[in-house]
């Protein structure tokens, strides 16, 4: 190992302080001013108010801000080697000096840069595109770190990182070290980041109010939160980025939890406004009817659901089921205890085809119980919701579905007893609260078809007792999954003409590859055209439906698919959820590859609704490699929608997973939603300080609730009333 080799560890930022200059240049500043984390970025030295307004668009403001504006990754150019050590393929980090320095410029007329940096074992060259005004810095004399791969053919560094330095090693931050790569705009550069983060950690991280309680800290052992920002930026070594990362996570998962928390005991704590007990005649009539037997889990979760309605407190439960698992009789059975109550209750819902969907699902099934369903929508005509809204006002004992027309300040349901939510985390916090309180503190059921991982339940419905459906009811026809490559699609034709020839349906879904609806609705038109004029396809007749249709002719589409006047329906993922017509046995899901598994999963449950063995083809696109195969590859092994969600956890991460996350909660940006473990840790550390103090009244909780009202204050809006 050389001498450099040796000097390289300890590079890095700890104890000692970096003397930053401004951000756009490399000459340190001596002085460093002490400011409050709450002060605008535009005071920092060398920013201004017009270097301000580009963090800005990163909603960048004040220096705490800065300091929470974590890296996405850091590069490793803690290697240290002479530069005849220098090889292609490798990161590494030279110092030396300039000996030549010219700005260029390109036969294409772009001004470019070009040095020599120079050690005792030899020269290299750097070159750097569009960089002239490097000239200003990188002068002849000027001692120079340089961190970058060495090009295996020109045998010099392109764009290399570097930083002129005037002393000890441990002052840089560009090089040499664990250098952190932040989100940019354009006109901030990642060396202007750098310097503006640095500026304000000097400036303010010791000022920076800590949430978490000084009490939980110490029982987690977490350190002090100045040092977890500092690290995080700058770490010294890999441990201590482990240390504060997991430190800045713990604190991004307590926060949750503990909003959870709040919003879980606040609501336990209202009285129920209006009483459901009854004898169960209702229901026990309409389960005597039903055409087949409740699954153990539907039971299950009837049993866990009657308690609650029994219970002195309002229920907030969430039933999560698979696809095809039932869902809706379980809500019509608990619907019923409500009516039988004299009360009302309320069903909403995302869309107006699964208003139309549901209100016929309802009605079939609350035959034999003799109650009523009506139905309200944006696209009610106007006499029969004002009729509708006068029975409900009167309070009738009704089942009312509808969109978030029911969220209307004109509805008025004064003995609502149960509100059930659909497909919640389409709708959020602040309609499922707005719903739950049209009446006098109603129960709360919340329905998603969305099968989510442990991790993921616990930390975004962590204020909901939840209840599980998995099994399928019995009668539904068998459902495979088959992969074939685009070669195959000739044969994928032929066997939807089949299925088609024998009286079934099938659907053909086109992800949207690109950003926007007008590219969804171009692919989809353009499938549409070709598979309505294919030879086999020809003599039957198809559907187009896509995000870009007016609600009235995607009602009517989907109207004559279920009706069976339409046999093939090409479409868009707005099928995903809910649409259900038992007949159709085939579904196709071209470029499957750009879908995640949970959303191949709840597309393909679309069929295999009837008596009839239904198939799911999937046909990943032309650029997908062997690994997008191995993973389309889990839904042909299992049709098990909670290990298809804990797969595609796994696999993609939750950000991806969860795109339609519940309003009202924020994006996490350090904390892993696959770390179960520490989601339990930070779950029990808020149940135990929420458990002491309910309204974090106490003095030692004030930093943690004023940070909670400034940065949850929908979830939180009741909860913490006071």
């Amino acid at each position: 190992m050389s001498g450099r080799e040796k000097q390289a560890p300890g590079v890095g930022v700890g104890a000692a302080r970096v003397r930053a200059g401004p951000p756009g240049g490399a000459s340190p500043a001596p002085a460093r001013r002490r400011l409050e984390p709450g002060t605008r970025i535009q005071f920092l030295p060398g920013i201004g108010p017009k270097r301000a307004q580009l963090f800005e668009r990163l909603e960048l403001v004040t220096l705490e801000h800065l300091m929470r504006h974590y890296p996405r990754a850091y590069l490793d150019a803690r290697r240290f080697v002479p530069i005849a050590a220098l090889r292609p393929g490798e990161l590494l980090t030279v110092s030396g000096t300039v000996r030549h320095a010219a700005a260029l410029r390109t036969r294409g007329g772009r001004a470019d840069f070009v040095a020599t940096l120079e050690d005792d074992s030899g020269t290299v060259g750097c070159y750097f595109f569009g960089q002239p005004f490097l000239a200003r810095t990188l002068k002849p004399g000027v001692r120079v770190v340089v961190s970058g791969e060495l090009d295996p053919i020109e045998r010099r560094l392109f764009n290399p990182l570097f930083e002129v330095f005037e002393g000890d090693l441990e002052e840089l931050l560009d090089v040499g070290r664990l250098v952190p790569v932040h989100p940019l705009t354009r006109g901030v550069t990642a060396r202007g980041m750098r310097r503006a983060v640095r500026l304000a950690l000097d400036a303010a991280a010791a000022a920076v109010a800590d949430p978490v309680p000084a009490e939980v800290a110490r029982a987690h052992g977490l350190g002090p939160l100045a040092e977890a920002l500092e690290q995080i930026h700058f770490p010294d070594d890999d441990a201590r980025l482990a240390t504060a990362r997991r430190r800045l996570a713990f604190e991004e998962l307590f926060l949750l939890q503990t909003v959870l928390e709040v919003r879980r005991r606040a609501l336990g704590e209202q009285g129920r406004g209006l009483s459901l007990t009854g004898s169960g005649a209702l229901v026990r009539r309409a389960i005597a009817a039903l055409p087949f037997t409740l699954t153990p889990d539907q039971a299950q979760a009837l049993e866990e659901i009657e308690a609650d309605l029994r219970a002195p407190r309002p229920m907030h439960r969430l039933l999560l089921g698979d696809v095809g698992s039932g869902k809706t009789v379980v809500a019509l059975l608990a619907a019923l205890h409500a009516i039988e109550g004299g009360l009302q209750a309320a069903f909403m819902a995302p869309t107006e085809i699964l208003v139309r969907q549901h209100a016929a699902t309802l009605a079939r099934l609350a035959v034999a119980a003799g109650v009523e369903i009506v139905t309200l929508t944006a696209a009610t005509p106007t006499a029969e919701r004002r009729a509708v809204a006068a029975r409900l006002q009167a309070g009738e004992p009704l089942l009312a579905v509808g969109t978030h027309a029911l969220l209307e300040e004109k509805v008025r349901m004064p003995r609502l007893g149960l509100a059930i939510v659909d497909e919640q985390h389409r709708f959020g916090v602040r309609q499922r609260a707005t719903l739950a309180h049209k009446g006098v503190i109603p129960d709360v059921l919340v329905l998603t078809a969305t099968p989510i991982p442990r991790s993921l339940a616990l930390a975004y419905y962590g204020d909901l007792e939840v209840s599980r459906l998995r099994a399928r009811p019995p009668g539904r026809g068998r459902l495979v999954t088959r992969i074939a490559g685009e070669q195959k699609f000739p044969q994928v034709i032929e066997f939807m003409a089949r299925e088609i020839g024998a009286g079934r349906q099938a659907f053909v879904v086109v992800p949207v590859i690109e950003e926007g609806a007008r590219v969804e609705h171009r692919a989809a038109e353009v499938e549409f055209e070709r598979l309505s004029q294919h030879p086999l396809l020809r003599g039957f007749r198809a559907g187009l439906l896509h995000g870009r249709l007016r609600p009235d002719a995607k009602q009517q589409v989907m109207e004559e698919f279920a009706s069976g006047a339409i046999q093939m329906l090409v479409a868009t993922s707005v099928v995903e959820v809910g649409v259900d017509v038992p007949n159709a046995s085939l579904m196709v899901i071209e470029n499957a590859d750009h879908f995640g598994l949970t959303q191949l999963h709840q597309l393909r449950g679309r069929v295999g609704r009837g008596e009839h063995r239904a198939v799911c083809v999937l046909v990943p696109g032309p650029g997908a490699g062997a690994l997008a195969r191995e993973r389309l590859e889990v839904l042909t092994r299992t049709d098990d929608g909670f290990a298809i969600a804990e797969e595609d956890l796994r696999l993609r991460g939750p950000g991806e997973l969860w795109g339609t996350r519940q309003s009202g909660l924020p994006r996490l940006r350090l904390a892993d939603l696959r770390d179960e473990p520490l989601l339990l840790e930070t779950q029990a550390a808020a149940r135990a300080a929420v458990q002491s103090d309910p309204r974090l009244a106490a003095p030692e909780h004030g930093m943690l609730r004023e940070t909670l009202l400034a940065r949850y204050s929908e979830p939180l809006a009741l909860a913490l009333a006071g």
